[in-house]
């Protein structure tokens, strides 16, 4: 490492040093009372998801997060499983 690259990473460095104690960011708490909780509920749906019980889950306030699909495990021919849709919801407690 050269002399010059030395100094400005140490330059650098004390950069960020002063502008730590000048601008006093306050620390994440992941306690405090504005955490929001969250209750999730995951359903495994054969086939497509029918749009009532969609819409029955956005009305209880759930919000649809994550969505899975597994596609049809097929041996000699014939349907052993799969083909599921796996649904993950959200809702504040």
């Amino acid at each position: 490492m050269t002399k010059t690259s030395t100094f400005l990473l140490s330059l650098g460095f004390l950069a960020g040093c002063v502008t730590t104690a000048l601008f006093n960011v306050p620390r994440a708490h992941a306690d405090s009372a504005s955490l929001t909780r969250w209750e999730h509920w995951c359903v495994d749906v054969d086939g497509t998801p029918k749009n009532a019980d969609l819409e029955k889950a956005g009305a209880e306030g759930f919000e649809l997060v994550s969505l899975a699909f597994r596609p049809p495990v097929v041996q000699n021919g014939n349907s052993v499983g799969g083909g599921a849709t796996y649904l993950c919801f959200k809702r504040p407690r």
